[in-house]
């Protein structure tokens, strides 16, 4: 009886359409419109994407251009009836050419595109068959890696954040104390953009990567980017994609329920619980959109080697990130971002030798605000950008003793206070010209003007320091001078301009050209980093892509620096074997100094502007062979050498005065091969296998380690050794493979060579060569695996449930060894971490 109740309405509509039908015929077409959207395999929006659209016969409308929004978006207007050629091209991604585009008189059609990424996505941390393409158009700057959101939903990570996936990507690793190396290289040496601008404490130059995880989009990494474009590093680069609203509402609310913690079978409140919430969609559709992300984490951490209560760690923060993107037409499109972060961690480097009381605490609070706006000149593209940022630390320990070292455990409290508030403005104006054709060959040509202004006033006192032998006696005591009466200040305008050519000599061969200048005045220097690559493809099928390149880089200079000779100075008094009789009693300066340390030095006064800004020479020859439509292989080759690191290091001058000085005469290497492979499954399901053998050597006494937020008091004369993130061999396979009924496995399998540790006596003096290949920790091996499935309750809502396991097979990793000659434990490792297990829960809708 529906059917046919239906049927006169679906009559009279018939009548009505052919009656408009019958009128329209004959007359003149009338234009219309064509909306594209650009994505690429994992549904996201692909902005900057250029699209061309010419009619197929001749005498119909002429080749019109444009470029996406920040939606991916591209908007054709008064567009004739007819067939059309739509072309779509994208740096990174395959050239897309449909055909069959047919325009007729709707008020708007659509079309979505789907581009596939080229080898600029083939070794990345995210499962999608797409991004294994090759292509020589993508150039000899390619990431290491790329990690997207749904990565760290689906790989078992003990804590959901951006920096525990980024030691997946070859070339990345994590020290037992979670400080991140990239390229060799300190965290501080390397550089963190999040959408475009710095976001390096200037003060430190450590990362701040504070942002909620279900705020990031995309993270890529790069070891050797041979474009003008990046710049104020010598180690790697991290850029980071922040998360736009979408097309619909969306909510999620993630790991909400807590951990729950026991203690002999009974439960003992709350060990952690991290709830995330992020919603995100249109405020206007088409227009104007926002996403919303906040998070708050409570946490009880125990460490291995202590018992409870005296074993955990502790963490309150809470994160606030707001994003609102607006699109005022198809070529002009603004985004403005606003976050606020906070954190405050509780024995701080707690572990068997660092007890409660010897620990720090810590505390930051982080704001930022920026605002971006791209406007499209046909294929052209200008973007503009501002930011600014605030960093607030505060260290201080657990109270107001002397911190006293033994052979054994450390007594006492923390020896230093420390105060900083540093900020960053910066305003940063980049143009993407359209392809030129000339020289043979096409160019794409990008150039850009960089102005940053950071300041910084620190506040440091320091309390003394006691160094006892194995029988109690006191061998040796440091006593630091009055804590400045006001704040160390400091400032610093920084200038950066680049120019950068994409060649594209044939279609089988293409070179990076860059020149980047760079003014940071502190230095009282002008530089210029030439660089150049190159891909070729031996056989012109992009199935094997040869990539290689040579440039300089030069690294920041952190303001922390610029105020070292208003450090607190300090009194060295040694004793004799029964603890009282002096020695000697040496009072250290504070002096910042340009010559080397071969040259007479006079300590009389401390020059601001001593120093030059590190330098570094990068190159390297990399292989990307497709063996089969599944699996891809990389080859690559990396030679890095650093010279002008700041280091710290007790000095005598000619005048027989002593003094902590601090000079650019550093020097550090780094060499690797990287072997790595990725194996495409089905659908998202791939396995990613890679093999590191490297070396890692440089000078020890780094600025950052003894001056830095969690300084270390006692400070050695410098050595060049393996550098604490040595590690000669590396193993990492993990991946993603689904299971029946919404389930799926992941898992972490990784081996690798034990991190070097250095070896001391009772006076905490080195013994030996320090980080020698003789003295390291055993061999680490550990097999992770996350189990997921997924529930449909209703149509609108659903939950995903998770158990990860980690170090299933129970392999002895050790995170502390007795390192002291005087200690009778000597050279015996332990505190591994044995096997335990988690869970997730999340709901979707």
């Amino acid at each position: 009886m529906r059917l046919v109740s239906h049927i006169p309405r679906y009559c009279i509509l018939f009548v009505c359409v052919g009656c408009a039908i019958a009128a329209c015929y004959g007359q003149t077409p009338n234009a219309g419109e064509l909306k594209v959207v650009v994505k690429e395999a994992r549904d996201l929006p692909v902005a900057g994407a250029s699209c061309s659209l010419s009619a197929v016969s001749a005498g119909k409308t002429p080749t019109a251009t444009a470029t996406s929004s920040d939606r991916g978006i591209v908007r054709f207007t008064n567009v004739l009836p007819g067939r059309y050629t739509l072309t779509v091209t994208k740096e990174g991604f395959e050239r897309l050419a449909r055909s069959d585009v047919v325009i007729d008189e709707k008020l708007e059609d659509e079309i979505v595109l789907v581009l596939t990424v080229a080898p600029v996505q083939e070794k990345v941390t995210v499962a999608a068959p797409g991004e294994t393409a090759i292509s020589v158009e993508a150039g000899s700057t390619i990431p290491s890696g790329n990690i997207k959101r749904e990565t760290l939903r689906s790989l078992p990570l003990a804590v959901a954040r951006i920096d525990q996936a980024l030691p997946l990507i070859p070339g990345v690793i994590r020290s037992t104390k979670g400080e991140l190396s990239i390229k060799g290289a300190t965290e501080q040496q390397s550089a963190l953009l999040v959408n475009g601008v710095n976001a390096n404490d200037p003060a430190t130059g450590n990362f701040r990567l504070n942002l909620p995880i279900d705020s990031v989009e995309a993270v890529q990494v790069f070891q050797h980017p041979y474009t003008g474009e990046f710049g104020k590093f010598i180690g790697g680069l991290t850029r980071i994609e922040t998360r736009r609203g979408g097309d619909r509402w969306h909510f999620e609310l993630n790991d909400f329920l807590p951990d729950l913690r026991f203690k002999g079978g009974k439960l003992v409140g709350v060990a952690e619980d991290e709830p995330r919430l992020n919603f995100n969609g249109p405020l206007i559709a088409d227009r104007l959109y926002l996403s919303q992300t906040a998070t708050y984490t409570i946490a009880k951490r125990p460490v291995r080697g202590l018992t409870y209560p005296d074993n955990e760690t502790r963490t309150e923060s809470q994160s606030h990130f707001s994003q609102v993107d607006l699109i005022l037409n198809g070529h002009h499109t603004q985004s403005f971002t606003l976050g606020y972060f906070s954190e405050r961690d509780q024995y701080v480097g707690l572990d068997f030798f660092t007890p409660k009381p010897t620990t720090p605490n810590y505390r930051q609070r982080d704001s930022s605000f920026s605002a971006r706006d791209h406007y499209a000149f046909g294929a052209a593209l200008l973007e503009s950008m501002f930011s600014f940022k605030r960093f607030d630390a505060n260290v201080w320990g657990q109270g107001a003793s002397a911190q006293t070292l033994t052979p054994t455990v450390e007594q006492g409290n923390y020896f230093a206070t420390l105060d900083r508030r540093s900020s960053r403005i910066e305003f940063l104006e980049v143009y993407t010209s359209s392809k030129k054709e000339f020289w043979g060959g096409s160019h794409e040509i990008k150039a850009g003007f960089d102005f940053n202004h950071v300041s910084d006033e620190l506040r440091y006192a320091a309390h003394p320091v006691r160094i006892v032998r194995a029988d109690g006696s006191l061998a040796e005591l440091i006593e630091f001078g009055l804590r400045p009466s006001r704040r160390i200040p400091a400032a610093n305008n920084e200038y950066s301009a680049f120019i950068q050519d994409r060649w594209l000599v044939r279609p089988n061969f293409s070179i990076d050209l860059g020149l980047r200048f760079e003014d940071q005045r502190i230095a009282r220097e002008d530089n210029l980093a030439p660089r150049a690559g190159f891909a070729w493809s031996p056989t012109g099928s992009d199935r094997t892509v040869v990539r290689g390149g040579v440039g300089l880089f030069y690294d920041k200079v952190p303001l922390n620096i610029r105020g070292f000779s208003r450090y607190p100075e300090r009194t060295v008094t040694n004793y004799g074997a029964d603890g009282q009789t002096i020695v000697s009693r040496t009072h250290f300066e504070n002096v910042l100094v340009n010559s080397k340390p071969v040259a007479p030095l006079d300590f009389q006064h401390s020059d601001r502007d001593a120093g030059f800004v590190p330098l570094n020479l990068t190159w390297n020859l990399q292989l990307d062979q497709r063996i089969t439509q599944r699996i891809l292989f990389r080859a690559n080759f990396i030679n890095s050498r650093t010279r002008h690191i700041y280091v710290v290091n007790p000095e005598l001058d000619y005048l027989g005065t002593s003094a902590i000085v601090l000079r650019s005469a550093g020097d550090a290497t780094y060499r690797a091969l990287e072997l790595s492979s990725r194996i495409n499954l089905k659908k998202d399901d791939a396995i990613y296998v890679s093999y590191v053998r490297s070396r890692s050597r440089g000078d020890l006494n780094d600025f950052n380690s003894y001056f830095g937020d969690l300084g270390a008091p006692v400070i050695r004369p410098n050595q060049y050794s393996n550098l604490a993130f040595d590690v000669p061999n590396r193993l990492v396979a993990w991946g993603k493979i689904s299971l029946p009924r919404r389930s799926s496995i992941s898992p972490i399998v990784e081996w690798r060579s034990g991190f070097p540790f250095s070896v001391r006596d009772e006076r905490q003096n080195f013994v030996g060569v320090r980080n020698s290949d003789l003295t390291r920790f055993p061999e680490f091996f550990s097999l992770d695996v996350e189990l997921a499935k997924e529930f449909q309750l209703t149509k609108k809502y659903g939950v995903r449930l998770s158990v990860l396991g980690f170090n299933l097979t129970n392999h002895f990793n050790p995170r502390d060894v007795h390192s002291n000659i005087s200690d009778r434990q000597f050279r015996e490792f332990f505190s591994s971490y044995r096997r335990y297990f988690s869970g997730g829960f999340d709901i979707l809708f």
